[in-house]
């Protein structure tokens, strides 16, 4: 009764007390200590456009809306800094009655938390597929299989044709008819002056209908790679992310964590332990540098965060790491646990903490919450930069490249014939 000195003692029968029991409708203004920091999507702290404070997140607007409904008053308690491990301390300090937040209780029980009604999962979030260099768009229309085939297509039938004319001239000029083969491919003029009779027409006629098929698929892919680009390959399991070689940071709270619940052995080489300052400021700017842990809520903020981007920055490995039920964290033996409990479920069934979660990534993008709004991509004309020129430079320059190898096969070999006609 020392809680609640303005409340009387009234007497009651049996029914009324099952009933009542553990229902608290009216707290009188009770205070609630209430631990808040940034914490996106689980619990905000801002302010707005005029300067005033302003609380958000699913969490801790659902605690605003659980006292407000049993008149208790909400008393906010900022924490040194963003990491739960303080939220923790001030829990075990007993500075503070609950935290705004979604914890999981340790294995010390130090302190409790609300009834689990799901289980949060976690995933590795990592860069998606990175666009390609403009100087790797020569080869990128084809996979290099198709590049190989290409490439024995060629010295066939370069070969064949020389000994064609070998058998018509007794002489071998496999430059030239390389030139040739080239430009059938790339579909510019060729005529095979150097081969008489039908031979001639036969081999015109295939390397016409190759080269013209080979370059309008080259040219057709090429247009729509330059309009829509391409990317690497993406990282889909936890051998890639290693062959990868990008890293996965995270916090000291993170690291605790990962170590209760197991995280894969395999990853351990790769975690990299930092700040909790470090971590967010990479995170928020989806960094594509690291790889980040993320629990199912955070992966959905994400999600959104990116949903009006042409491409993506980062994504998820489909594969769930961490299995944990977690809950709002209090005291130990405090006397809300149970009322809080039954409300965190009723609003669970009913949707209301859907409509929560989805207005709390909204606020999160909005509000500034040290977590960067990613402007929106469009599809519009631009100037041209000076990478647009990198990959004509590159075709020019193996352009230049083949044709002096090929002049410096032509001037070899007329110089070995003359110096075996001198000699004769």
């Amino acid at each position: 009764m020392r809680l609640f000195p303005q409340i009387k003692i009234l007497p009651t029968d049996v029914r009324e007390y099952v009933q009542s029991r553990g229902r608290m409708r009216n707290m009188q203004g009770f205070e609630i200590r209430i631990a808040v920091y940034s914490n996106p999507p689980r619990c905000l702290l801002y302010e707005d456009r005029h300067g005033r404070q302003k609380y958000g997140g699913y969490y801790l607007r659902f605690l605003q809306h659980f006292l407000e409904v049993h008149n208790a008053t909400f008393v906010p308690v900022y924490t040194p800094n963003d990491s739960p491990g303080h939220c923790i301390r001030a829990l075990l300090a007993r500075r503070v009655d609950l935290c705004g937040d979604s914890l999981a209780q340790g294995s010390d029980k130090a302190f409790v938390v609300t009834r689990a009604i799901r289980m949060a999962y976690a995933n590795v979030m990592v860069p998606n597929a990175k666009p390609l260099s403009s100087y790797r768009y020569l080869v990128a229309p084809f996979h290099p299989t198709v590049w190989i085939c290409l490439f024995v297509y060629i010295a066939f039938i370069v070969f064949f044709m020389s000994c064609i004319h070998w058998q018509q001239r007794r002489r071998w000029i496999f430059s030239t008819f390389l030139l040739d083969a080239i430009r059938s491919l790339l579909f510019t003029g060729f005529s095979l002056k150097h081969l008489h009779g039908r031979e001639r027409y036969i081999l015109f006629a295939v390397l016409f209908i190759a080269g013209f098929i080979y370059s309008t698929f080259y040219l057709g892919y090429l247009k729509s790679i330059l309009t829509t680009e391409v990317f690497e390959k993406p990282i889909n399991s936890f051998a890639e992310l290693l062959e990868s070689n990008i890293s996965i940071m995270i916090d000291e709270y993170d690291r605790n964590l990962s170590r209760r619940y197991h995280l894969p052995d395999m990853l351990w080489p790769i975690i990299q332990v930092v700040p909790d300052e470090t971590l967010k400021r990479h995170r928020s700017g989806f960094d594509q540098e690291y790889a980040y842990i993320l629990f199912s809520d955070r992966m959905d903020l994400f999600d959104y965060a990116q949903k009006y981007l042409r491409h993506p920055r980062l994504r998820r490995i489909p594969i769930n790491i961490f299995f944990l039920f977690s809950g709002f964290p209090m005291r130990e033996s405090y006397f809300l646990r149970q009322s809080l409990s039954d409300a965190w479920a009723y609003a669970f069934e009913s949707g209301f903490l859907k409509k929560l979660a989805v207005d709390a990534d909204h606020d999160t993008m909005t509000a500034n919450v040290g977590f960067k709004f990613l402007v929106t991509d469009y599809y519009e004309a631009q100037s041209l930069k000076l990478d647009y020129f990198v990959m004509p430079a590159m075709s020019l320059a193996i352009g230049y490249g083949l044709a002096l190898f090929v002049f410096v096969i032509e001037l070899t070999a007329w110089r070995r014939h003359r110096h075996r006609h001198n000699q004769r």
